[in-house]
């Protein structure tokens, strides 16, 4: 009976993206990470509804959040930051030329505890957000505090892996400090059957990805003007 409710309410990708993941499914190496296709689909649909046409990535790997990502993006720019592209051949770079998607492309092959300062210094600006890179809370908290700042109102920024804790962290110091409202992206891909497909999976009602969107600049919260703001996280 399990099993005849996890096939009846799997989430088999959109129409929109169909020809993605078919190019996904030709190039997929087993054990390697591929973007589940409700997650791919929810970045497409947040990159598409971006208030800017670039977008930002931490992690890059086989390409594949970068590929939904320049779909939904349509004319406009991704710059993904990833500091170990030759552990996964260079299929990302790979896959990205092969859907004729170089042009709008930039890899940065650094940590990205170095490449955001430089990116926010230089006034990078980005309409959509993706976030998955290293995990432990002070890396992780490095990474979202320069996304934040550089994400356009109206954007959305979203992490990956979201049941860890230094993920739910980082969510709420950005829903407390910073005005983000988190963004219910069940809706996007298939609603309450997308809710049953990760209770079963994940033993959640929770998606294992999170978006949250930036509703006010970070300068004009209580938190941007105040210099000793403290607020429970």
């Amino acid at each position: 009976m399990r099993r005849l409710i996890k096939s009846g309410v799997r989430y088999s990708g959109s129409t929109e993206t169909a020809g993605l993941r078919s190019r996904l499914d030709e190039v997929r190496r087993p054990g390697w990470p591929y973007c589940p296709p409700d997650q791919g689909d929810v970045l497409y649909r947040l990159a598409m509804s971006a208030p800017r046409a670039d977008g930002l990535e931490i992690g890059f790997a086989t390409g594949s959040t970068a590929a939904y990502l320049l779909a939904g993006l349509g004319t406009g720019n991704l710059t993904s930051i990833d500091y170990d592209q030759d552990a996964y051949d260079r299929e990302g770079v790979k896959l990205i030329a092969a859907m004729g998607l170089t042009a709008r492309h930039t890899l940065i092959e650094s940590d990205s505890i170095v490449a955001l300062p430089r990116l926010y210094a230089g006034g990078s600006r980005y309409g959509v957000v993706f976030i998955d890179g290293w995990k432990t809370f002070d890396h992780l908290w490095v990474d979202t505090f320069y996304c934040a700042r550089m994400l356009e109102c109206g954007g959305c920024l979203m992490f990956d892996d979201a049941a860890m804790p230094a993920v739910r962290k980082c969510a709420s110091l950005l829903s407390r400090y910073y005005a983000f409202d988190q963004v219910d992206t069940y809706p996007l891909v298939g609603g309450w059957r997308q809710r049953t497909w990760h209770l079963l999976t994940t033993h959640s009602f929770r998606p294992p990805y999170l978006a949250l969107r930036k509703s006010v600049e970070i300068d004009k919260t209580e938190a941007g003007r105040t210099f000793d703001y403290w607020r429970r996280f």
